[in-house]
């Protein structure tokens, strides 16, 4: 598969619109990671990423904030209130760490096995 030419490209299935934004949807197989996934996301090498003229933005709450400052004309997808951003981040933070953990005891466990 080629390097997309379209405007705006998601790796990852997203709302209809994104922001308003029609976008190419681009499937991937997660146990067999396309050589063009790989290109756009080489450091984390996961899903979702947003391609908007080329230039590839990885991971969930980047994209939000991203359509947010590039679509500002339309409704924002995340909160203006400062308090309710660092809620959210917060909340992000939280869950990246009990991955983590859960990630370590599996495979505590699977070296028992």
């Amino acid at each position: 598969m080629e390097k997309q030419q379209s405007e705006v490209v998601l790796f990852r299935h997203w709302p209809r619109k994104l922001k308003g934004k029609a976008y190419v949807y681009v499937g991937e197989d997660l146990t067999n990671k396309s050589d063009l996934l790989l290109d756009y996301n080489p450091v984390h090498k996961k899903v979702p990423v947003l391609v908007y003229s080329g230039q590839s933005i990885a991971e969930s709450l980047i994209i939000l904030e991203y359509s947010d400052d590039c679509w500002n004309n339309t409704a924002k997808l995340l909160p203006e209130d400062p308090h309710q951003q660092a809620k959210l981040h917060l909340g992000k933070v939280l869950l990246i760490k009990e991955r983590e953990m859960a990630m370590k005891e599996f495979s505590e466990l699977l070296s028992c096995v």
